[in-house]
């Protein structure tokens, strides 16, 4: 007996422990977010908000805010005045829900989306395309690694078809990208080779995402930062009251020399003392050899497609510039380059997404981009404008025709010279 107390004394609190925990994470647990922290989650761009679903399935559900996904990487990090976020505040009918930060290249924005299929299901959104994702690796394992989860795989994994080449495409790059291991990964090597789950894989996966769930929502307010109170509110009234897009884009002009006098690039003053200045010499010639035409990420952005497919979703695809006085001196070959912009648009277009708007060219415009690759005050002013014009107005039922052929490694290395794009036009997409 005396034993038995013992081992209850030292094993008790731990047994209670578990059980306490089962019950919490057993229990349904419905978590309102106030309308403020909707906003603040918007701008946050925190990879725990990227992770999170609760938070980001409530405000695309919140149709008084009308909160818009916008996908991206880091541009949606540059905050000035004339932030989409900002000119949206001051000026339109909705709230830009930015998903994007260093790294979210398409495959992460795909499970991102995933997640929230009913709140993308007939709605709009935009989604930025940087031509710098498609290297000859594409996304990096570490990054993928770093804005994906197991919540968000294993919610994949609850509805991956075997049967579908892009499910199957999904599996292959998950386990390359993350390994075998694990459920996750047990589950994507069955997809991979085309079986189907079992009762006991299915069990095991529903009973992990119940889990995952309960503490998404305990969590789901955690780690928001400040940028709405230090970047988006501070910046709404140094923008004119009245919107007019002419007035705004000399302003921005005006502001961007300003901030950008110190060198001869065009880059903001602090990043060009910070980032470049220090390493100036060296960075001459180093994008020589950038090759931007063969890349996974065009497979990537095939399943990205497919999701909008899926969801019925109006998509506004952007393509950024890259600062062409920059570029000049680093030695960025601007034909291959714009050929890889051509074979987006490419792979866009025969799908039947239609709604593009191409800034490549325009990366020698004053005060256009804020650095060396991203988009800044007179940038953001046109991108704002196409922007509002397409959420703002009514557009027409999408129509597309996905083509499994731009899964393929022939099309991800395919050299998209014209005669190229249209061999692979007549020989593959009849």
């Amino acid at each position: 007996m005396h034993n038995s107390k013992r081992l209850w004394s030292i094993f008790g609190p731990v047994i209670l422990a578990f059980v306490l925990v089962l019950v919490l994470f057993s229990l349904p647990i419905k978590k309102n977010h106030s309308l403020q922290t909707e906003k603040q989650a918007a701008v946050s761009l925190s990879p725990v908000i990227f992770k999170n679903q609760s938070l980001k399935k409530q405000a695309l559900n919140d149709k008084q805010a009308h909160f818009v996904p916008f996908f991206g990487s880091s541009e949606l990090r540059r905050m000035d005045r004339y932030h989409p976020s900002v000119m949206a505040a001051r000026y339109h009918n909705y709230t830009p829900f930015l998903f994007g930060s260093r790294g979210t290249q398409s495959l992460p924005q795909f499970f991102n989306i995933n997640s929230m299929e009913n709140q993308m299901t007939d709605q709009k959104a935009v989604y930025i395309i940087s031509p710098q994702w498609f290297t000859k690796q594409g996304v990096q394992a570490p990054a993928f690694k770093y804005y994906n989860g197991s919540y968000a795989n294993l919610t994949w994994l609850q509805h991956a078809n075997p049967r579908s080449p892009y499910d199957r495409y999904v599996a292959k790059r998950l386990i390359a990208l993350i390994g075998d291991d694990g459920t996750v990964g047990a589950g994507a090597r069955k997809i991979a080779a085309g079986q189907p789950l079992n009762s006991w894989d299915r069990f095991v996966i529903n009973s992990r995402v119940n889990i995952l769930a309960h503490e998404d929502s305990i969590f789901s307010e955690l780690q928001i930062n400040q940028n709405y109170e230090k970047h988006i509110l501070p910046n709404i009234n140094r923008l004119p009251k009245k919107y007019n897009y002419n007035q705004l884009y000399n302003q921005a002009e005006r502001v961007g020399k300003r901030d950008s006098s110190n060198n001869e690039f065009s880059i903001r003053n602090a990043f060009y003392n910070k980032r470049v200045k220090p390493d100036l010499n060296k960075l001459a010639g180093s994008q020589r050899k950038f090759n931007y035409m063969a890349s996974p990420e065009y497979g990537d952005l095939q399943v990205v497609l497919n999701e909008f497919k899926n969801t019925n979703s109006n998509v506004l695809f952007v393509i950024p510039p890259v600062n062409a006085k920059w570029e000049k001196y680093t030695g960025l070959d601007m034909n291959m380059y714009y050929r890889s912009v051509e074979k987006i648009k490419f792979q866009l277009r025969e799908q039947g997404f239609t709604h593009v708007l191409d800034l490549s060219h325009d990366g020698s415009k004053p005060a256009f981009m804020e650095d060396t690759i991203h988009i800044g005050w007179a940038g953001w002013v046109k991108f704002d404008r196409a922007t509002n014009q397409f959420i703002s107005t009514k557009q027409p039922q999408p129509n597309y025709r996905m083509n499994d052929e731009f899964l393929t490694k022939r099309w991800a290395n395919l050299n998209p010279t014209t005669h190229n794009l249209q061999e692979f036009k007549n020989q593959e997409l009849r």
